[in-house]
């Protein structure tokens, strides 16, 4: 866990995406409240950061978003939550981020809504403590499990700098796990994008790598799943039911996270 004065207690939430690959943009379910193990991907991504210590979640919604904030008030949350609208859920993820900069902490978390994880993840983040000169930090698989690598975002590394990232780079390192600790200068970033690229999360994340500025914190043998299309749907299915059973099967001390639930024992 991060020490104290490290510690972040935020995460932004990207949850604005039509969906279309998963098969949600034709009228049906939203994807934040598409479900794996009986339980909406948004929930797992708020249980993720409250089993991380989040005290509050900004979710940026979008597509079919009065119906993603009903569902998630109805959920009780376990932390404070805001919502902020991107109102054109086609443009690329990196506007939904920007459209959060009002209601970011100096340090945030940011997650995706369709990023599943067998154990909270998040603490990893910050476990070295914040580095006043990085932007943030990128949580990064080596040897990525079942992922279609045609379509990942790839990470060329020196140490524990990331410098290079995109999903066209022939030569890399790790793969771009979804999870980030940013502070404020992300926004900057993404403002400095060129116009000839789209204003992607990633593209900003290229900006921070070219200073010098971003960081890696490796996953290191922990499983977890892009949810993109049915296929990466029933995956995840098996993923947490196989953590299910296994925490069902083991005596445990303390809490433990089971997707979208954390138990104590």
């Amino acid at each position: 866990m991060p020490r104290t004065a490290d510690a972040v207690h935020q995460t932004i939430i990207l949850a604005a995406g039509v969906g279309a690959r998963l098969g949600t943009s034709g009228g049906g379910i939203p994807k934040p409240l598409m479900t794996v193990a009986g339980s909406p991907l948004i929930a797992h991504a708020l249980a993720h950061a409250a089993a991380s210590g989040c005290r509050e979640a900004v979710i940026v919604i979008g597509h079919e978003g009065a119906r993603v904030r009903e569902a998630v008030e109805a959920m009780g949350p376990a932390m404070a939550v805001r919502f902020v609208t991107n109102p054109d859920p086609t443009t690329p993820n990196g506007d939904s981020l920007l459209a959060a900069e009002p209601l970011a902490a100096k340090h945030f978390f940011l997650q995706m809504v369709d990023h599943l994880f067998a154990e909270p993840v998040l603490p990893r983040l910050t476990a070295a403590g914040l580095n006043g000169a990085m932007g943030g930090r990128v949580l990064v698989d080596r040897a990525p499990v079942n992922l279609d690598l045609s379509d990942a975002t790839k990470v060329r590394l020196a140490g524990n700098h990331v410098t290079a990232i995109g999903k066209g780079m022939d030569a890399w390192d790790a793969i771009d796990a979804g999870c980030f600790v940013l502070t404020r200068a992300v926004f900057d970033a993404l403002r400095e994008v060129p116009p000839t690229e789209a204003r992607t999360v990633s593209s900003a994340m290229r900006q921070l790598a070219d200073r010098g500025e971003l960081g890696a914190t490796e996953l290191a043998g922990v499983r977890w799943i892009d949810v993109d299309t049915p296929d990466d749907r029933a995956d995840a299915e098996l993923m947490i039911a196989s953590i299910t059973m296994a925490a069902g099967s083991a005596t445990l001390s303390g809490s433990r996270f089971v997707g979208a639930r954390t138990t104590r024992s």
